[in-house]
């Protein structure tokens, strides 16, 4: 075991170093703003490797053949950003003295493009790793659950969407600010994803008894009851048909999950009379 440990910091150690010496030659060719965008996805990259060796090395409940398969999903994760970034620098570091104002405006919107979604991949397989290790802590504090839905909601990347926000007013709750607000930027993501450009997102905070109640509503093709558990799962990869190359690491979702379980809350998936899915999550209130 403890050799099988040594080999895999060797092989981490390895593909940094492969990886500072790649990004230092395009670097090296590239103008000052890729390069700056390179190096933040060099760091990007570097931070998921050593957070992955860190969990691989300190891990004792799962057995060796999950961390493999884990490690291997995280490589695979990252690989379709960096080699994006990798041929964007690359042309635009060739081609940049040939290429209008405009051309060069949309190579570096599309870097950066590619460097915010390898961000949140790192960010994302830091949490599931911090959450299958139970190494979160959840400070909860008294929160007007819809004033604070309405922030998150307004603040969210919806894109095209047209977007409702409809709340009734305190509705109190007990919550980790921070981690329901991850929770619900990864439901809103999802809805986002996996709807037309144009189609409305809702979302409503209800109360109900002595629950409260968050719904956010596509008009997407929906979720066929044999895959709504299985959405929930870590590095997800089920597709509706027509969204099968939607890019994601398929942890939105058990990510969002966690943290509502955290809070002695539930997440159900519902369908839409209209077509689409509800994803609602259902938190105990206070007062």
């Amino acid at each position: 075991m403890r050799r099988t440990r040594w080999l895999t910091i060797l092989a981490v150690v390895a593909a940094g170093a492969t990886a500072v010496l790649l990004g230092a030659a395009l670097a090296e060719a590239a103008g000052g703003r890729v390069r700056n965008l390179i190096a933040l996805g060099l760091v990007s990259f570097l931070a998921v490797v050593a957070a992955g060796a860190a969990w691989a090395l300190a891990s004792r409940r799962g057995p060796l053949v999950e961390r493999a398969e884990t490690a291997s999903k995280l490589a695979h994760e990252l690989k379709n950003p960096l080699m994006a970034i990798k041929g964007l620098a690359s042309t635009g570091a060739r081609l940049f003295d040939q290429m209008s104002d405009e051309e060069k405006l949309e190579f570096f919107r599309l870097i950066d493009e590619e460097t915010a979604r390898l961000k949140r991949v790192v960010e994302q397989s830091a949490t599931a790793m911090r959450v299958d290790a139970e190494q979160i802590a959840y400070d909860l504090q008294d929160v007007d659950l819809g004033v604070f839905v309405e922030e998150i909601a307004w603040a969210s990347e919806h894109a095209e969407h047209p977007m409702t926000v409809d709340t009734e007013p305190e509705v109190g709750v007990r919550a980790d600010r921070k981690r329901l607000a991850e929770a619900l930027e990864n439901l809103i993501d999802n809805a986002v994803k996996f709807s037309p450009p144009d189609a409305p997102i809702e979302i409503t905070v209800r109360v109900e008894e002595k629950d409260a109640t968050i719904e956010i509503g596509d008009r997407g093709p929906g979720i066929p009851e044999d895959r709504v558990k299985a959405v929930f799962d870590r590095f997800g990869r089920w597709r509706p048909a027509g969204y099968e190359e939607t890019p994601g690491a398929g942890l939105g979702l058990f990510i969002a999950r966690a943290h509502v379980l955290a809070h002695d809350g539930r997440i159900e998936v519902l369908e839409r009379d209209e077509g689409g899915t509800i994803l609602r999550v259902t938190l105990p209130r206070e007062g």
